[in-house]
């Protein structure tokens, strides 16, 4: 065969697999849609596989950009992290080669709200700006609101409130007044509330999310806002009503198949345990929680977990388990920022060196976590907490023992 037989060959397998990968993109997607709103695992392997193959291939990509987009949000749900950001990157990769700027859009999006829940919040707020961008220059008002609302929230838990406040503001400007996506923008402002301690107003901005969610039947976001109303609800004291919610929350995340965010509502439902004195319930909750965000590699909410598996712990009198997981919470919050919930975790681990009569490891303790809250505004209730238990483990340390006899 001569050399235009060669490349005549390979111009036909060339063609060959472009229509091959062309019908698996068609297969897939139609796997996607008659899946309902979470495909089982093996169409979703099946997809990355096909995906792999069809980012390389110019000709076909809105095909490709269908499938892609449509994965994204079912991904995120699965709990799939940073195995699935290198297709997003592609995906961008393929947006500025091909100048589609409304995919791209949606890419540097979807990639956000992953980095956000890996906690790499400086990353999230680099692709939900660049998302914010480019939805305003194609003249996509609504999605352009929609990353508005995911910067805010992300300014939110980088403790930047009137960031937050105003990117909200800006959102709700460009928002019809029906329009579902008005009622995330409650979400973070019923999630400022609860950081400024003001429960009822947290409640009250929840519940209208509540009812939002419910009418437009998006049971995910229907969850997500119940479980924030549960945690108002427990800070307001009202725990029956709390636990209901939890329940809810559970049996929805349950349903849409959203297992990160159901192990979250676990930890905010062993919380209320915790607080009415079933230690045994709340340390089981948490339990379930452990495996998924170890999972996930969502040190965030693992190290949240583990703080309260050490309370529980140590409330049971299990000491080992306790000192293991606060110390094992200690280590993962250092790289995270969180100098309230360190100073929390280092109080516990000092009630549990003190319950057990080591006073010395106890007093340490309590200064680190002293420490951990100078110069934070830190809360000042867990300020006076330490500073009370420190007095009494440094006058027990001071106190004499007993004389032999």
């Amino acid at each position: 065969m001569g050399l235009t037989g060669r490349a005549d060959t390979m111009a036909n397998y060339a063609i060959l697999f472009r229509d091959h990968i062309a019908r698996s993109i068609v297969r897939c997607s139609a796997r996607m849609e008659l899946s309902g709103q979470m495909p089982a695992a093996g169409d979703r392997e099946q997809a990355l596989h096909t995906l792999s193959y069809a980012l390389n291939v110019e000709d076909i990509w809105p095909e490709t950009r269908a499938l892609l987009l449509a994965l994204a949000p079912k991904m995120e749900q699965a709990g799939h992290r940073d195995d699935w950001l290198p297709y997003l990157d592609r995906g961008i990769e393929q947006c500025q080669r091909l100048g589609d700027v409304p995919a791209e859009a949606a890419l540097h999006w979807h990639k956000g709200v992953v980095l956000e829940l890996r906690c790499l919040y400086d990353d999230a707020r680099e692709e939900l700006s660049f998302s914010v961008a480019q939805f305003a220059a194609v003249g996509d008002s609504r999605n352009q609101a929609r990353a508005l609302n995911k910067l805010a929230n992300v300014a939110r838990l980088q403790r930047q409130v009137h960031e937050a406040e105003r990117l909200v503001e800006t959102a709700m400007v460009l928002l019809e007044p029906d329009d579902t996506e008005r009622a995330y923008g409650l979400i973070v402002m019923g999630a400022m509330a609860l950081d400024a301690c003001q429960w009822p107003a947290a409640a009250d901005y929840f519940s209208q999310a509540i009812d939002v969610y419910r009418a437009s039947g998006d049971q995910r976001m229907l969850a997500w806002s119940l479980t924030n109303l549960g945690v108002a609800q427990r800070k307001l004291k009202d725990y029956q009503r709390a636990i209901a919610c939890y329940h809810e929350a559970i049996a929805v995340f349950e349903k849409v198949h959203d297992p990160v965010h159901r192990a979250a509502v676990h930890i905010n439902l062993g919380n209320v345990f915790l607080k009415v004195g079933n230690v045994d319930e709340a340390l089981a909750s948490y339990r379930q929680a452990e495996p998924v965000f170890y999972q996930v590699r969502d040190n965030l909410h693992l190290a949240f977990a583990y703080v309260n598996i050490g309370m529980a712990c140590r409330l049971l009198g299990r000491w080992r388990e306790a000192e293991r997981a606060l110390s094992t919470s200690i280590d993962l919050l250092g790289g995270l920022n969180r100098p309230k919930k360190i100073a929390n975790c280092r109080e516990e681990l000092g009630l549990t060196y003190q319950a057990q009569g080591r006073t010395a490891e106890a007093i340490t303790q309590y200064e680190q976590a002293l420490d951990a809250l100078n110069d934070r505004g830190a809360d000042q209730e867990l300020r006076n907490s330490i500073l009370a238990n420190l007095r009494v483990a440094r006058q027990i340390s001071s106190t004499p023992a007993p004389a032999s006899t």
